[in-house]
């Protein structure tokens, strides 16, 4: 019931052209329940009297009412229909909303397949019941309870004979409602899972093909597949056992009609034009009770559907912003983790980072590294409220990031994540996405700073290149340097690189580091790296370690420690230095007979 009225709480905000629909149906019972007094009279007083006349008026009484229930009803239909679209609408407008707020943390434990079947086929049957279902109900309880009256009226005897097979079609339809609500629940939570198969194949379709595994994902979807049939067929087993049971307690109605209303008539107690009227009206009571099925069918559709959209909907967003929230017109970019702990919200029980005690002085560069799991991400993460401290402060400027307003802070911190996202747009819309009403002037000039205005130049539309879904046209270096013009062009105060080079060639980071030298110019600068030739010219280097700070130096400095970072050097570099080191040697000594000269240091 609680999910119930919140579904109409969707209805509140279009109560008026809710109203207005309310009142049309009322007028369209109304004609409904006049049309079969009209037809008996057409028999009764026309075609027993003899006269045309009389047959002419009430043949022409019964189009006119048919003609005024027709226009009436369309009208109806194009009310009812806008208010469905309108809370279809809504809901996902606020679906969407609450996404863009959501952690992710949240994303970590619902895959995206789920959450684009929720906001797809399960917002549809919210909007299929709010739009037309409910009122269609409303009307079939108003067409039934007025129905039964005019008829308990005209014979009463015969109505409640008539009722008995209808009872009988009461109890069979609330044994349907009392199953067909978790048969819909299963059959909604099936199609989500496919969904995401189909989501996670398609976003991986380079990996399935990379290992040949086509016909084993093939085989995954054909299986979750043919389980969301299974869950359809269970639930079409349930309808077809219940509405052809239905339609026999119908067929029995007009038994009982046909043989105790005839003989009455034979028997000179009635008369034909009433028969025809009460059989007429006869329907009004049926058809309520027939479309019951099929409306409780669609109402549980929509009540399966409504926790899955819940769920999101009333999702903790956990960060957001406080009510004295400040909003910084410029930012410095002093950075300082004061006794910072996290632990992501499903393991709670795992510190990421312990006791984290760190300053990031305003224009410094600072490189920071670590092995798998050391808290890398989650450090650069923090700076920007992406995810929120266990405990202890991160402060900016002076200020604890929770006192600034979420949008204040992020518009000045410019990112450049390790896998580089675009949307399918033109190359000067993806560049231009965090600042969209900046000139063509500008979008050129962080694409040269970027040294992606080269490459840009040879696509065939240049700019206005339209370089497809995530970028899939483009090589991995073009959509690092495209990522990183985009965090250009926001001016940010402070530049976060994530992981921004582990994905590319060698000449392709160099290419990167040129354009970085200009960019880090003056700025606060965060460095995630495993490459030591991406983080040697830091002014400092951090090394991370289980969470909490094992060095810090510059990369000379770090080397005479013979620590934690003298030992990543060694995994990367000593063979090639003892290369290079007899290289030298070899040069000195033999160099002088073929004109060679020592190597520069």
């Amino acid at each position: 019931m609680k999910n119930f009225l919140r579904l109409l709480s969707y209805l509140k905000p279009y109560k008026k052209r809710f109203t207005v629909a309310f009142i049309l149906s009322v007028i369209t019972i109304g004609f409904d329940l006049f049309v079969p007094m009209v037809f008996g009279w057409t028999i009764s007083r026309g075609l027993e009297s003899g006269m045309m006349s009389r047959i002419i008026f009430f043949a022409l009484l019964l189009v006119g009412v048919q003609a005024l229930r027709s226009v009436n009803n369309y009208v109806q239909w194009l009310v009812q229909q806008r208010v469905g679209q309108n809370v279809v609408r809504d809901v996902r407008d606020q679906l969407y909303a609450q996404l863009q707020l959501l952690p992710a943390s949240f994303y970590r434990g619902m895959p995206t397949g789920q959450i684009m079947s929720r906001v797809s086929s399960d917002v549809e049957a919210v909007q299929e019941y709010l739009g037309w279902g409910f009122l269609i109900q409303l009307m079939a309880i108003m067409s039934f309870v007025g129905t039964s009256l005019i008829l308990l009226f005209l014979d009463w005897q015969l109505t409640l004979l008539i009722y008995l097979p209808l009872l009988v079609m009461l109890i069979i339809v609330y044994g349907f409602d009392k199953r067909i609500g978790p048969s819909w629940e299963k059959v909604r939570e099936e199609m989500g899972k496919l969904t995401t198969v189909l989501q996670e194949n398609i976003s991986g379709i380079r990996v399935v093909k990379a290992f040949a595994r086509e016909k084993l994902e093939a085989r995954r979807f054909m299986q979750r597949n043919e389980a969301n049939r299974q869950r359809n067929l269970e639930r079409q087993r349930l309808e077809a056992n219940t509405f052809p049971l239905m339609d026999l307690m119908v067929g029995i109605s007009f038994v009982l009609l046909a043989w105790f209303g005839g003989m009455r008539i034979i028997n000179g107690n009635g008369n034909i034009g009433l028969f025809f009227a009460y059989q007429w009206y006869l329907w009004g009571i049926i058809w309520p009770m027939r479309f019951m099925g099929w409306l409780i069918s669609m109402m549980r559709q929509a009540l399966a559907a409504a926790p899955r959209l819940f769920e999101i909907l009333d999702a903790d967003p956990k960060i957001d912003d406080l009510p004295d929230a400040i909003a910084l017109d410029r930012m410095q970019g002093d950075i300082r983790f004061e006794n910072v702990s996290f632990a992501f919200d499903d393991e709670p029980e795992r510190l990421v980072l312990e006791g984290l005690n760190l300053h990031i002085k305003q224009g410094e560069i600072v490189a920071v590294l670590g092995g798998t799991g050391s808290g890398k991400s989650s450090l650069v993460n923090l700076i920007g409220r992406f995810q929120e401290a266990t405990s202890g402060t991160i402060w900016v400027d002076g200020h604890d990031v929770r006192d600034i307003q979420l949008r204040s802070l992020r518009e000045h911190i410019g990112i450049v994540p390790q896998e580089a996202f675009l949307f399918s747009a033109t190359v000067a819309e993806n560049i231009a996405y965090g600042h969209p009403d900046v000139t063509l002037d500008a979008v050129i000039a962080a694409a040269k700073l970027a040294q992606a205005d080269e490459f840009i130049m040879d696509m065939p539309d240049g700019y206005a290149t339209q370089i497809g879904e995530r970028g899939v046209r483009l090589s991995g270096g073009q959509k690092q340097r495209l990522s990183l013009a985009r965090a250009i062009l926001v001016d940010p105060a402070i530049f976060i690189l994530d992981e921004a080079t582990s994905a590319v060639d060698t000449r392709t980071e160099h290419e990167i580091q040129q354009a970085l030298t200009q960019v880090m110019a003056g700025r606060t600068s965060v460095i995630i790296a495993q490459r030591l030739s991406t983080v040697k010219h830091a002014d400092r280097i951090i090394v991370l370690k289980d969470g909490c700070v094992a060095e810090v130096g510059t990369h000379g400095e770090l080397l005479a420690l013979n620590g934690e970072y003298a030992h990543i050097y060694d995994l990367q570099y000593s063979e090639s230095d003892e290369l290079a080191a007899e290289l030298q040697q070899y040069v000195a000594a033999f160099g002088g007979e073929y004109g060679l000269r020592p190597l520069a240091a």
